[in-house]
């Protein structure tokens, strides 16, 4: 949870870039909504189905400790028309994108748009 309480307070930096953080998480929803609790300039959803790591293919095969499927990290930039201006898939299980490079991306790749 490091990672969300970075991003969290950055959250200033993300409302200057009219930008949402939206958190996908594996919790099952209960604790979802409490991690929501925790973080409240973040939008928390609980994906406890893998139904989106499923469908955009974000999973690490084999990649867990006793050899089964996790869901990658991956940072997803989407305009409000919902395209997908940016994704960063991390090849490592425990990587994450530090909150300086999640607004380095934003202001590349999001710059301009509509």
């Amino acid at each position: 949870m490091i990672e969300l309480g970075q991003l969290e307070r950055r959250h200033e930096d993300f409302d200057q870039r009219h930008t949402r953080v939206i958190v996908v998480s594996v919790e099952k929803l209960d604790q979802a909504q409490k991690t929501q609790a925790d973080f409240p300039h973040l939008l928390v959803l609980s994906d406890a189905e893998h139904g989106l790591s499923d469908a955009a293919a974000l999973i690490h095969s084999h990649a867990a400790p006793d050899g089964s499927d996790v869901d990658a990290p991956t940072t997803i930039l989407v305009d409000r028309h919902g395209t997908v201006r940016w994704l960063y898939r991390s090849p490592e299980v425990l990587a994450r994108l530090a909150p300086d490079e999640v607004v380095q991306a934003i202001d590349q790749h999001m710059a301009g748009t509509p």
